[in-house]
């Protein structure tokens, strides 16, 4: 008897312990319409990118796990097109490096990176800042996107096709139309690829 309640009040004390860590971990996360975590990262080319310097127009973040990278560049390119290219939204590419195996040098990652030769922007996000502000399944590409003041505005995850495209798309339309001189640039499969460190 004497054990059970001393079994129960060490189980009742470590939850103790516990719960405020799950509640400090829930709080992380940034909602719809909250104002996103700030972060200063820097892309393969050693740019910085500081979140407060982009706002005044929307931000898109894409992010997978590099096996889906491939499908994450279908999505970077057509947003390349669409909203980078006329400059009415920065673009970058975060790739999670918080989980990166210990045996692979950053030096490697970077030239794996450099050479895979993305037409937008990749960020080495090595302590995991932006990953861990959302709830993120990196198996399927990750549209995040944040409006000119800084907010959250839509975080979706899916396959790139043309008719998913459209529809993302189209919401991120009605948050550029407030940038000054926007156009609407149509998804092309024959336009320019941009420069390595384009910052749009």
């Amino acid at each position: 008897m004497i054990k059970s309640v001393i079994n129960i009040c060490l189980a009742v004390f470590i939850l103790t312990l516990f719960l405020p860590f799950q509640a400090n971990a829930f709080d992380l996360k940034t909602y719809i319409g909250q104002p996103f975590k700030y972060f200063d990262v820097e892309d393969i080319y050693n740019q910085r990118w500081i979140s407060t310097y982009l706002r005044g127009k929307p931000l898109i973040m894409l992010t997978a796990h590099r096996h889906q990278k491939y499908e994450v560049a279908k999505w970077a390119e057509a947003f390349r097109q669409e909203f980078g290219l006329p400059g009415t939204a920065h673009l970058l590419w975060i790739v999670n490096m918080r989980r990166c195996p210990w045996t692979v040098s950053k030096r490697e990652v970077l030239n794996q990176w450099r050479a895979f030769n993305a037409t937008i922007p990749v960020i080495m996000d090595w302590n995991g800042t932006i990953g861990r502000s959302l709830r993120v399944n990196y198996n399927v590409p990750n549209i995040i996107v944040l409006d000119a003041y800084g907010r959250l505005a839509m975080h979706e995850m899916h396959t790139f096709n043309f008719e998913v495209y459209s529809a993302v798309a189209a919401r991120i339309r009605t948050l550029c139309s407030g940038v000054p001189n926007y156009v609407s640039a149509p998804f092309s499969d024959s336009a320019p690829k941009g420069k390595k460190g384009y910052s749009n």
